[in-house]
């Protein structure tokens, strides 16, 4: 057999693999796309996208502790439950994480809808807490569903005691004067004021 004779069957050969390869990528590749497509469209009718709930302390208003449950996500979130590393307590005994909302869970949270639970002031939280009469790293398991009932699952830690020492400088009133400003910019109250 002389060199031409491979060439002429190599040939034919090699293009069916080339083909059969570039056949699979595109299979591949419109599938992958098929999926996206899917999940979009998934998400688009689970009320325009995810939920996402996260639990943590509030250190906004320091020294006063509250314990946030907030839904960060684009859409709702259903049948909410809540599993404590370590009971979330207080200085004067009350056990936050025994309250209703917590040891039963929530029904459903709208995209962006909060509830804050005021817990206690760092002041009392600290002692208490290096005396070991309360658990300072505590994590806390949130599962849930989406509108489309898939099961959703995250872990938050809760630490108090990392905001020992620090001095906080109220600026609510900096913040308050802030948005009610571009609230009235917003309304175009203000909007010939900053066109002159």
């Amino acid at each position: 057999m002389n060199l031409l004779t491979i060439a002429q069957i190599a040939a034919p050969v090699l293009q069916t693999i080339f083909i059969v390869v570039i056949g699979f990528g595109y299979y591949f590749s419109i599938r992958a796309t098929q999926e996206m497509v899917h999940e979009m469209r998934t998400e688009h009718t689970a009320g325009g996208g995810r939920p996402l709930i996260t639990v943590s302390e509030d250190y906004a208003n320091l020294p006063n502790m509250n314990i946030i449950v907030q839904n960060v996500g684009q859409g709702p979130a259903k049948d909410i439950t809540f599993d404590f590393s370590h009971p979330v307590q207080s200085s004067d005994g009350q056990v936050l994480s025994d309250l209703p909302f917590f040891e039963e869970g929530l029904t459903s949270l709208a995209p962006g809808a909060k509830i804050a639970c005021y817990w206690d002031t760092l002041d009392n939280l600290l002692p208490a807490i290096k005396k070991g009469e309360i658990a300072s790293d505590i994590t806390v398991t949130v599962r849930y569903k989406d509108l489309n009932l898939k099961p959703l699952e995250h872990e938050w830690d809760i630490n108090p005691r990392l905001y020992e020492g620090i001095r906080n400088v109220d600026y609510n009133g900096m913040t308050d004067l802030v948005d009610t400003l571009e609230r009235k910019i917003d309304d175009g109250a203000i909007r010939g004021a900053r066109e002159r």
